[in-house]
């Protein structure tokens, strides 16, 4: 048993330096962010609450918010602007628009988007309705300008609004204002039909390098039934021009902590289990670096942390693209530029290897739902059939393998016995049985690769099933959604009873092994236990794959009886 577990630890050392060389993560050629032609919706429709000439609306005034610090490229010391030139505070207009997939909010103090929520998404939560992303206190996105070594804070500058519809039916807001001598406008084309809004700007006066300073919310609101594993997962994702996309979470950043990210950036995001808001550079256009600071602990779990990012502007112009929407991922693929990795599957460490086979994974089951037309738990059943009748070959070949093990493992050990202080004749001897029963060495090894083969699958599913929003909410006979936890704990149980039953089986007229037999209660008890709490579909899947390996077991357990009977 100790040789095997050896055997076992190697192999999966072994895929986990393989899988990242023959499954490398997929480089897609880089693209618009919304490149396929628009789709023909309803046009926005756009309400403001703008006062009427003589009127005054009602004091709803965002806090101004101070922006952290930031290192910015090839400038000097950084001083703030004179006193004066900000009003401390202004009354607030806000304006709604509202599209096929989402409403939006706009505030012209700071010209900034206030909330955006989502028809197709309902909160989970005690309070329920729409899922509505919004920061508490505070816009989604703040904004200052770094001009000749000054800050000029936006967050709390009044802009003028003037509204348009282009030609692609798309709606456009167009904020405008001077502050201390600089004009600024900020655009917001608001793509219908998506999760989409283009955001542009110019600046006039200014001075010198002129760099945006652009704050990321520090925190989301929970939209889960377990708000818990919901402010667990918020965090901060970002994608180097030249790396992999990494992510953040709030937990990493002790308190006041500063961790400054080098650039250039193609992108940068906030987001919880299922949400994200990201701010994504046209081709050929970056962020210089990013600032992220730790917030303060009012309990075990980090709610807050700030981010800033740090945009040149070039020839008194601005540009990127404002995704607030689902992780889902024909979404996030359609932007490009690997922001369908803005969630990264698996640990730091194991996201080399997790990654490019939750991936693969994924598409395999949003083909299966789409091509069959079935629900997503008849998905899991049908996947993990499949997976066991594809590894079936493999696994005949191993167990045969194993059961040929099995029976020259007394003749091997009283090989051992009898030249133990002959290291050289004892290799010899063991040899020569090796040969005479028609195995190797390494027969051992092909023993042990059908139960590590299907191991990094399911390490995959645990991590796609923690963030997938394609399964949010999904229900399948009694669950609810097979996104959480079996609330009644069938289905870890029938996981276990399962996996018994195939080492019972297993075992059947097996020569006799006391550690086997061990393992035979105590595994299926372990597994368990791990998977109780983990999503019901993850439960789903590995008690389909269990049951489709049955027949195979039964099989092969008729043969070692055949055998036994001729032997």
């Amino acid at each position: 048993m100790d040789k095997r577990l050896s055997i076992a630890l190697l192999l999966t050392a072994i895929i986990v330096a393989v899988t990242p060389i023959l499954f490398p993560t997929p480089r897609r050629a880089t693209s618009p962010t919304v490149s396929a032609p628009a789709q023909k919706t309803a046009p926005p429709v756009v309400e403001s609450n703008q006062p009427a000439a003589g009127q005054t609306t009602p004091s709803a005034a965002i806090p101004p918010a101070v922006i952290p610090p930031a290192v910015i490229p090839s400038a000097d010391a950084v001083t703030a602007a004179p006193p004066g030139t900000v009003p401390a505070t202004t009354a607030s207009e806000i304006t709604t628009v509202t599209t096929a997939t989402s409403t939006y909010q706009f505030t012209n103090v700071g010209a900034a988007p206030v909330s955006v929520s989502f028809r197709d998404y309902k909160s989970l939560t005690p309070g329920g309705g729409p899922v509505n992303l919004k920061a508490p206190g505070q816009p989604l996105l703040q904004y200052a300008l770094v001009t000749n070594g000054t800050t000029i804070p936006l967050s709390s500058v009044p802009f003028q609004l003037a509204s348009s519809g282009n030609a692609a039916g798309d709606q456009v807001l167009t904020y405008r204002a001077a502050v201390s001598g600089v004009d600024v406008v900020i655009s917001y084309d608001i793509v219908p039909g998506k999760y989409v809004v283009r955001i542009g700007g110019k600046v006039e006066g200014a001075t010198g390098q002129t760099y945006l300073l652009v704050n990321l919310p520090s925190g989301l609101p929970a939209t889960e039934a377990d708000t818990l594993s919901d402010l667990r997962s918020l965090s901060y994702s970002f994608k180097p021009s030249n790396d992999h996309a990494r992510g953040v979470p709030f937990e990493k950043l002790d308190p006041g902590e500063r961790v400054l990210e080098a650039g250039p950036l193609t992108w940068a995001a906030v987001r919880n289990k299922y949400f994200v808001i990201g701010l994504i550079n046209p081709v050929g256009s970056t962020f210089k670096e990013m600032t992220l600071v730790g917030g303060p602990r009012t309990s075990k779990v980090a709610t807050t942390a700030s981010a800033t990012l740090v945009k040149s502007i070039e020839d008194g112009k601005f540009a990127f693209d404002f995704y607030v929407g689902p992780q889902q991922s024909t979404q996030l693929l359609a932007l490009g530029r690997d922001f369908d990795h803005v969630n990264p599957y698996g640990w730091s460490f194991l996201q080399p290897v997790v990654n490019p086979i939750a991936a693969l994974c994924l598409k395999l089951l949003l083909w299966v739902h789409d091509t069959l037309k079935v629900s997503y738990g008849w998905v899991l059943i049908i996947f993990g059939v499949f997976i066991r009748i594809a590894l079936w070959p493999l696994n005949q070949s191993a167990m045969r393998s194993s059961l040929k093990m099995q029976e020259i493992q007394p003749r091997l050990a009283e090989v051992q016995k009898k030249y133990k202080d002959k290291p050289e004749r004892q290799r010899e001897e063991m040899m020569k049985v090796y040969k005479e029963a028609g195995a190797s060495p390494f027969t051992a090894l092909s023993g042990c690769l059908p139960m590590l083969i299907p191991m990094p699958v399911l390490f995959a599913l645990f991590f796609v099933f923690q963030n997938t929003i394609e399964f949010r909410g999904v229900p399948f006979l009694w669950l609810t959604d097979i996104s959480i936890k079996d609330p009644i704990y069938i289905l870890p149980v029938l996981m276990g009873l399962s996996m018994y039953l195939l080492s019972w089986i297993g075992l059947r007229n097996a020569p006799p092994n006391p550690q086997a037999k061990m393992m035979m209660y105590m595994f299926p008890v372990m597994m368990t236990f791990v998977l109780a709490n983990m999503a019901s579909g993850l439960n789903l899947y590995y008690t389909a794959q269990n049951i489709a390996a049955l027949p195979q077991q039964w099989l092969l357990a008729r043969e070692r009886l055949r055998a036994r009977k001729a032997g």
